[in-house]
């Protein structure tokens, strides 16, 4: 099953609410306090975020956390990086570089290696055009015209309609 990790959802939650207007600067406990989460949990997911420039901070009596960008310019393909790392469908979606303990052992044979890929590509597009903006206003776009890759779109699709069904 895909799904994102708990850090990486609340990273995403904690972004959400920097992002949403009057969000400015807060503070990690009462951010933390906010939220319902462990202070030294969110503290974690917030320094990995401010590693990756997608938040700053501010020591001092008035400081805390903010977006260092827009919403609209923060994907959510680089809050699960920042977090997480690179997304991945597959072991056989790593680039060409990895290390061979982390290559599949079917990768020479695989049949269906070239389609996952595909599928691959067509998420990671659509988590880059996934803003945080989107997400903050509780207005993601389901359409899947913008997924690069037509194999992409008619996968997504299926698997949208399915959902809706």
């Amino acid at each position: 099953m895909l799904s994102m990790t708990r850090k990486t959802d609340y990273g995403l939650v904690a972004m959400a609410h920097l992002a949403a207007p009057g969000g400015g600067s807060v503070s990690a406990r009462e951010l933390a306090r906010r939220l319902q989460l462990r202070v030294p949990v969110l503290m974690n997911v917030l320094n990995r975020l401010a590693h990756a420039g997608l938040v700053r901070s501010t020591r001092g009596a008035s400081g805390g956390y903010e977006l260092a960008r827009s919403p609209e310019g923060i994907s959510l393909a680089d809050l699960i990086e920042a977090i997480d790392g690179p997304v991945k469908l597959a072991r056989c979606c790593c680039e060409d570089d990895v290390d061979d303990v982390d290559r599949c052992d079917l990768e020479g044979s695989c049949a269906v290696r070239e389609p996952v890929r595909k599928v691959h590509e067509g998420l990671r597009g659509y988590l880059q055009q996934v803003t945080l903006a989107h997400i903050a206003s509780h207005d993601v776009p389901i359409h899947l015209g913008f997924v690069r890759g037509a194999a992409a779109v008619d996968v997504l699709r299926v698997a949208v309609d399915s959902q809706v069904n």
